[in-house]
């Protein structure tokens, strides 16, 4: 199965239908509403944030675009090597190590802060550079190191893990 369809979820009784409701709505948060919550976040914090405006702004495209391959070469790899969707509920149950995951274990993640401070230097925004995309960064390592890595690691006990190319530093023992 390819994500979307599972018969009964653990034994719940949750129908297909209502499953891939679930899944669309779960995606529609990340990839709709996050992005709106943080560009209101910071239009909301312009005035407050009064450190100096990064004068790259051309590089903000670029930096938008890469974020962009990055996320969507991570999702078609999950769904095409992991027979899953890019969702930690719903993780795929198939190890992927090829593709994009062969340069770094969480490409959504990067391309994602990528893509955030595209943004704000596309939009010369202080508040967007200095405080969102800060945060945006910390917020995706804490969700990786705090459960991802463990979660996967446990997952995947019996899989061949690859060191990619780019990776945060193993946890110390």
């Amino acid at each position: 199965q390819l994500g979307l369809g599972c018969a009964r979820s653990s034994g719940v009784g949750v129908s297909v239908r209502s499953m891939v409701l679930v899944k669309v709505a779960y995606g529609a948060l990340f990839v709709v509403a996050l992005p709106i919550v943080l560009f209101w976040w910071a239009s909301a914090t312009a005035d407050i944030v009064t450190l100096p405006v990064v004068q790259y702004a051309p590089l903000g495209p670029v930096l938008i675009g890469a974020g962009l391959l990055l996320m969507i070469a991570g999702g078609i790899s999950l769904w095409v090597f992991g027979r899953g969707l890019p969702m930690s509920p719903f993780p795929p149950p198939v190890y992927v190590s090829r593709s994009v995951y062969r340069i770094t274990p969480h490409p959504i993640y990067v391309g994602f802060v990528l893509a955030c401070f595209g943004a704000a230097l596309h939009a010369e925004s202080p508040s967007g550079t200095w405080l969102v995309t800060p945060a945006v960064l910390l917020a995706c390592a804490a969700l990786v190191l705090g459960f991802e890595r463990h979660e996967i690691r446990a997952r995947f006990e019996g899989s061949k893990v690859q060191k990619p190319l780019i990776a945060l530093p193993p946890p110390s023992r």
